[in-house]
């Protein structure tokens, strides 16, 4: 299926002299001006001998040669060659824009400038991710020579500008693969979680999407793989995205291991991978953006987190990878409120799994005030709730996450600690995002070997440690969202062999925040119980 171009091929042409002048006397400019009916097509050139015989036939056959390798795909002009070169298909640049001519002109490639600037500021848009806003810079080109447009915002994707073509290749018409059905390797679902997957089943099987609301630590990988084996058993192929890099290399080996006999690709900034597909493709929402319509199944999970929700470049990007007919699977612990009131109404389609894989429930908050908590802090004076929750943790033999809502206060903490709770100090760590010892700090952290560890929101979701606490230290902050304090209370109390682990929000004042985030873990609480779903445990109801 072709895709009509919506930009001026002419003006592309008139911003860069020498991308101009290659594309111009070259078959791609002529397919490019063809697809939009202007008098120098390519149809009529065509005619007019441009090809001939052999080089007819050899383009012919390059072309459907390379389409199974480009085919759903989004890419610029560099990412092509580097692609085919890899698969030792790369014949040349003048063969090669014959046969990406030949392909436009098929219907099975699209040609566009990779940044559209015909007209005013307010018009420009990105091709590759959609964007359209202040992240849309004109600067001086060395490539063309001219100032021209560049995208920052899906810049991580390598630089997208006015005078860089864009393909845009139509998946094959038969999107199924070849291969015998396999069984998912998982652990056996509990009863909760089976239920669960019957009802997801049952929501797709009428919707194109459906919200899965489950709670920290109830097993949601496992479920969604046992969805995720229905369509690679029928020949389909899936897309698993999530908002982080660290989810995407943790889910990895899992996957692997569930789908043993089946192509799994991770895609993330750096990944040795990233022109490669296969049948099950676990990606960052930035790297969705380079497919189209490849896919029959997207598990998009944490749905609500950063960068994802609330982009609506991003959230078109992962609309554009799936195929005409697609399912759309909403994962999360925390969905936003507008979206409950959607579910409420029977607009969106909603799942709700309130209870952990182990039938324990969450560990309520418990609620701690110490008036002028940060001037104590950084003067070094007692803090009375917080030295008992460190000793807390120590005398049940666990450790503990210690949240704080600025990277400055990593240290800030660190300090006190060193002064007024030195023998804990000694036993301390601090992380932060862009920590370059961070990846190091938590897995010696998960290995044992500090017991606390003072971090900002970058471990308040997708970080499993048995035996837990946590502190949040300063939950009257803004930062501190209803939804970011029951992702990061969703850290205790996860493993079925410590279910000791205490939740503090250490804190000047109440606030509706915390107050949501209490509620809504006791709600959920209540309704595992009303289910049947829970078990008797350190956290009895």
């Amino acid at each position: 299926m072709s895709i009509a171009p919506e930009v001026d091929f002419f003006h592309w042409q008139e911003q860069g002299k020498q991308i101009a002048e290659m594309i111009e006397s070259s078959s791609i400019g002529q397919a490019f001006a063809g697809n939009r009916g202007r008098k120098n097509a390519f149809g009529s050139a065509l005619r007019e001998a441009p090809m001939m015989g052999e080089e007819m036939t050899a383009v012919r056959e390059l072309a459907a040669e390379i389409h199974p390798l480009l085919a759903g795909r989004v890419l610029l002009w560099e990412e092509v060659e580097r692609l085919l070169r890899k698969y030792e298909k790369w014949p040349g640049s003048f063969l090669m824009r014959r046969a990406l001519q030949w392909l436009s002109l098929s219907g099975m490639a699209d040609i566009r400038p990779a940044v559209r600037s015909a007209g005013p500021p307010v018009t420009w848009k990105c091709e590759r991710c959609g964007y359209r806003g202040p992240l849309l810079r004109q600067t001086p080109c060395a490539i063309c020579g001219e100032r021209c447009v560049v995208c920052e915002h899906c810049l991580l994707l390598g630089r997208a500008r006015t005078c860089f073509p864009l393909f845009i290749f139509s998946p094959p018409d038969n999107r199924t693969f070849a291969g015998s059905e396999i069984a998912c390797r998982t652990a056996p679902l509990t009863e909760a979680q089976a239920k669960t997957v019957e009802r997801i089943r049952a929501n797709l099987s009428q919707h194109r999407q459906v919200l899965v609301w489950a709670a920290t630590g109830s097993g949601k990988t496992e479920m969604m793989m046992t969805i995720v084996a229905d369509w690679l058993n029928r020949g389909k192929k899936v897309l698993w995205v999530t908002p982080r890099k660290d989810v995407v290399l943790e889910l990895k080996p899992r996957l692997e291991k569930g789908f043993a006999g089946r192509r799994v690709i991770a895609l993330y900034g750096g990944s040795a991978q990233t022109l490669e597909t296969g049948e099950l493709v676990i990606a960052t929402a930035h790297q969705a953006l380079r497919f189209y319509r490849s896919f029959e199944l997207a598990v998009v999970d944490e749905v609500d987190a950063f960068p994802l929700y609330g982009n609506r470049a991003l959230e078109e990007g992962i609309g554009r990878a799936l195929s005409p007919g697609a399912k759309k699977i909403l994962l999360t612990a925390t969905p936003p409120p507008e979206w409950k009131a959607l579910g409420r109404r029977e607009i969106l389609p909603t799942v709700l799994l309130p209870v952990r894989y182990h039938g324990y429930p969450m560990p309520e908050p418990a609620l701690k005030r110490e008036w002028r908590l940060w001037q104590k802090i950084s003067k070094r004076k007692p803090i009375r709730p917080l030295s008992a929750f460190l000793r807390q943790v120590v005398e049940r033999k666990g450790q503990a996450f210690l949240f704080v809502p600025r990277v400055e206060d990593v240290s800030r903490v660190l300090r006190w600690m060193k002064c007024c709770e030195p023998d804990f100090y000694r036993e301390a760590r601090g992380v932060f995002a862009g920590d370059l010892q961070r990846e190091q700090t938590v897995r010696h952290f998960r290995e044992g070997k500090w017991r606390f560890l003072v971090t900002t929101t970058i471990l308040e979701r997708g970080v499993t440690v048995p035996a837990i606490h946590v502190a949040v230290i300063g939950a009257d902050h803004p930062v501190f969202t209803a939804a970011a304090l029951v992702q990061m209370a969703g850290r205790a109390g996860r493993s079925s062999s410590y279910q000791e682990g205490e939740v503090w929000f250490l804190t000047d004042e109440k606030t509706d925040a915390q107050l949501r985030a209490k509620r809504e873990i006791k709600w959920l609480n209540d309704c595992a119980k009303k289910e049947g779903f829970l078990k008797d445990g350190a956290y009895n109801l």
